[in-house]
């Protein structure tokens, strides 16, 4: 790998995905979230604004959503992954997004 780029991922998503994860590791229904539908364009869009406006979660927003754009960007694993040969671990979704959600009950991440 010496002066290359590899690629390593932990998921290849969607945003429909991480919500599904959500409901099962809450055990909440569905019906107990508010989900709105915005393309990744617009969302981000919404975070470069954020962000001229001084509002930090505007760049978690634009970084965030620009690996969800049509042109693929965000799926490296077309590019060719190198997490076997590192030895990397395949990961749970559930068990992440439940990690994800007991830090954010700790955790301030902005603000």
């Amino acid at each position: 790998f010496a002066n290359k780029v590899i690629y390593v991922n932990s998921f290849t998503i969607s945003k429909k995905d991480m919500l599904a994860s959500a409901v099962r590791v809450t055990g909440t229904p569905l019906s107990d979230w508010k989900v709105t539908k915005e393309s990744a364009k617009e969302r981000y869009d919404t975070g470069i604004t954020e962000m001229k406006q001084g509002n930090r979660v505007g760049f978690a927003k634009m970084v965030y959503m620009r690996a969800f754009y049509d042109d693929g960007v965000g799926n490296v694993e077309r590019k060719g992954l190198a997490n076997k040969t590192l030895g990397l671990e395949i990961e749970d979704l559930d068990e992440t997004t439940a990690r994800a959600f007991e830090r954010a009950k700790t955790v301030q991440v902005f603000g």
